[in-house]
């Protein structure tokens, strides 16, 4: 007998996270959906988890706010700290200023969750989220 299985997987504009040893529970953006040519604003993204509880790496995650050919209009980074099974939870600001132009423009928020472990850091897990702010008037 033959059986065939067919998952059908959604296309959505976030992409998940891949956590290895970190599981990102919640992450939530706000940021201003219009703002006037030259204005500098302030974004943030809040996030929750929680790392293995028999995982001995010390973990920090960075919010990078960046425009859509890749360039870094800001970031931060704050540490989670030792793995000890514990849930958590970070806001993180960035601060950016918008083009002199009006118009749509689009930026992506990446999260990335790093564990030091050994001499080096290595990526735990990423998660983008492209959104679209209204520069001037529309």
């Amino acid at each position: 007998m033959f059986t065939l299985v067919v998952l059908l997987v959604g296309s959505r504009l976030v992409t998940p996270s891949f956590a290895a040893f970190c599981k990102i529970s919640r992450i939530s953006y706000n940021y201003p959906h219009k703002v006037t040519a030259g204005q500098t604003f302030t974004t943030t993204v809040a996030v929750s988890g929680v790392c293995a509880p028999d995982d001995a790496d010390y973990y920090s995650i960075r919010a990078d706010l960046n425009d859509m050919s890749g360039l870094v209009l800001s970031n931060v980074s704050v540490p989670i700290g030792y793995s000890q099974g514990q849930n958590w939870n970070l806001t993180l600001q960035n601060h950016a200023t918008a083009p002199a132009s009006a118009g749509p423009w689009q930026v992506q928020f990446s999260v990335y969750v790093f564990a030091a472990i050994g001499s080096g850091s290595t990526l735990d897990s990423v998660t983008f989220k492209p959104v679209t702010i209204q520069v001037g008037t529309s």
